[in-house]
């Protein structure tokens, strides 16, 4: 289909907006006249254009008039409340059995999906797993790490384990808490959640891991703001990349030749934190970097 983009000469204000925002250089623009569309082969489909006008100006074949909405501003959350709720997120791992309501789940999804990519290539894909698939995913991650146990903290290993590979053999204990927990019927590599969702992009691509964790951070904000509890899943990714891709895919149910990058657990809590308080301060926390440069060039 052919991408078609014009301006409305009626309705342009040549505020000249288009032509500044826009990434890839589709518009020109001369001084007091109305901008003109050179380059449409060029366009990225990132919606600036039509986002940034104000007179509605510009009619776009990817983004039809129902699909330009007035922000709201009265809705959007001032830094005050933003902050306070990255302040009180936590990963809450008393989840119940309890279902996710349709509609936080619906929208824990579409923040992912809107989270900015690289060059706007929204390769970021996301599956949800629900039931026995989460099982499957618990019981290959706790017999992959049994398995590697057996061998590393074997009678001739074991002294080796601790020499050289300590923080493994302090978590030792930890995986052997996790079995019997596994053995109980419960999912302690998945926090017991009642969905997880995975983040992937295809393989070889070059911003799978940045694209993907940006989708996981909008997503975990969102869950946050439902009151659904939200755990990263980086045991299960450990197990997952010694697995190897092929395997991760059927496991999680991926898209063909997709690499997995982020993983959630999601859940209703059995309660909730009422307090949060200040983290420990990072030492780079104060420092600010600042350059000169020579406005003069």
């Amino acid at each position: 289909m052919r991408r078609e983009i014009t301006i409305s000469a009626d309705a342009c204000k040549r505020c000249g907006r288009c032509a500044r925002v826009c990434p890839s250089a589709v518009f020109t623009q001369e001084k007091g006249e109305k901008p003109v569309v050179r380059k449409t082969k060029n366009c990225i489909q990132c919606g600036h254009c039509v986002d940034v006008c104000e007179a509605f100006a510009i009619q776009h074949s990817d983004f039809p008039s129902k699909h330009i909405h007035r922000v709201q501003k009265e809705l959007i959350p001032s830094p005050e409340s933003l902050m306070e709720l990255m302040k009180s997120r936590r990963s809450n791992r008393t989840i119940t059995p309890k279902t996710i309501p349709s509609e936080a789940l619906s929208d824990i999804i579409e923040s992912a999906y809107v989270a900015p990519t690289a060059e706007n290539s929204r390769k970021v894909s996301v599956t949800v797993l629900r039931g026995k698939d989460i099982q499957e995913v618990e019981d290959a991650t706790m017999k992959f790490f049994l398995r590697l146990a057996s061998v590393l903290m074997s009678p001739i290993l074991r002294p080796l384990t601790r020499l050289f590979l300590r923080d493994l053999y302090n978590e030792a204990a930890e995986l052997y808490r996790f079995e019997r927990k596994w053995r109980e019927g419960k999912r302690p590599c998945t926090c017991n959640g009642t969905i997880l969702v995975a983040f992937s992009t295809p393989k070889g691509y070059d911003f799978g891991w940045q694209d993907c964790n940006l989708a996981y951070q909008n997503a975990s904000l969102m869950a946050e703001a439902h009151g659904v509890s939200q755990v990263y899943m980086g045991l299960v990714q450990t197990a997952c990349k010694f697995m190897g891709r092929k395997k991760t895919v059927r496991l999680l149910h991926l898209p063909k030749n997709h690499k997995l990058y982020a993983l959630m657990s999601l859940g209703i809590p059995d309660f909730y934190y009422p307090n949060y308080s200040d983290k420990p301060k990072n030492p780079h926390q104060n420092e600010i970097s600042t350059s000169t440069f020579d406005t003069s060039l």
